[in-house]
């Protein structure tokens, strides 16, 4: 992997979730700095109850803010996929700006979500 890597909400789920694929990415991402977009804690918060170990998770990744950077970077993307009749959810292209602003590559089990999205490093495990 890279020294750095953003994880999408989807990873995150799976780390809470301590299932086959959150451990297995902890222990690829073990001497990685992991990173999580500010709109990944808002889908993470939209749970209805045991928010305690979304905190336990947050405390130990840095969160990357939606910036005016991250804006103007959606916002490229965003008429780059309708150009190609390829648009994706607003959270995702948030995500995926979030992680290209701030040269993380991002670590997704939802591939399909962010595939044509040209300047986003997918990463594999």
């Amino acid at each position: 992997m890279d020294t750095k890597v953003c994880i999408d909400t989807d990873i995150s789920i799976e780390i809470l979730k301590s299932t086959d694929k959150g451990i297995n990415f902890l222990n690829l991402a073990d001497d990685e700095e992991v990173f999580m977009a500010a709109v990944s804690v808002f889908e993470l918060f939209l749970r209805e109850k045991n928010a305690y170990p979304v905190e336990k998770l947050l405390f130990k990744v840095n969160i990357l803010d939606f910036s005016e950077l991250c804006a103007r970077k959606a916002s490229d993307i965003s008429k780059e996929l309708k150009s190609k009749g390829k648009p994706i959810e607003i959270r995702d292209l948030f995500i995926a700006a979030t992680a290209i602003a701030n040269n993380c590559p991002l670590a997704t089990l939802n591939r399909k979500h962010f595939e044509n999205i040209k300047e986003l490093r997918l990463l594999n495990f």
